[in-house]
């Protein structure tokens, strides 16, 4: 399994795309994003993402087109994809797959897990397969997700916080700015969830 990356869009997005065997996946494709994966992906098999904000799903609806596949994306967010609470996200739609806390989807051999975080977003979820963790807008290197958004939720991030301190070592490839683990990023956490 390798991953390759580019961050698009004003927010500099990260978008990972997962090189499997005999095809990719792909995570977050923010603004922009089309044109790489055209040129990075001989067979995509699915979009995942990570929560609803239009920096993270602003190019899933082409990419969809484009390929005929499948955009997966935590129940409680697929709201967004058809009203974008920044009005930002000028492709609205909905997505295929509604996931859950705990769900699990093979591809190509792998299992990709979704796991629920909410308090940046109310789906706020983050997506690991392989010792690996996409983390999406919920924890970044030495910080975490905004919560002051319109549906963020502090107290459910500090729940957030306090829950995934109880998961093993991943290595954390976010939504924004550079990798790290979960190892070095737990006593940051710590003060975050006694900050809120």
């Amino acid at each position: 399994m390798q991953i390759i990356s580019r961050a698009f869009g004003i927010y500099e997005t990260n978008c990972y795309v997962v090189v499997l065997d005999n095809g990719e996946v792909i995570i977050d494709p923010g603004d922009g994003a089309l044109e790489w994966i055209e040129r990075v992906c001989k067979n995509p098999l699915a979009i995942l993402c990570t929560h609803g904000h239009f920096d993270h799903i602003y190019d899933c609806d082409a990419i969809r087109a484009r390929f005929g596949i499948k955009i997966y994306m935590p129940r409680s967010d697929a709201f967004m994809s058809l009203n974008d609470p920044f009005k930002l996200l000028e492709a609205k739609f909905s997505p295929d797959v509604l996931v859950d806390d705990k769900d699990e989807i093979e591809l190509d051999g792998v299992k990709f897990c979704f796991h629920h975080f909410p308090g940046h977003t109310p789906g706020c979820s983050v997506i690991t397969a392989d010792g690996i963790m996409f983390s999406g807008d919920f924890i970044f290197k030495n910080s975490i997700g905004r919560y002051d958004f319109p549906f963020s939720d502090g107290e459910l991030m500090k729940k957030s916080l306090k829950k995934v301190l109880e998961f093993q070592n991943y290595k954390i490839y976010p939504g924004h700015g550079a990798t790290t683990t979960l190892d070095v990023e737990r006593n940051s956490l710590i003060r975050w969830a006694q900050a809120i």
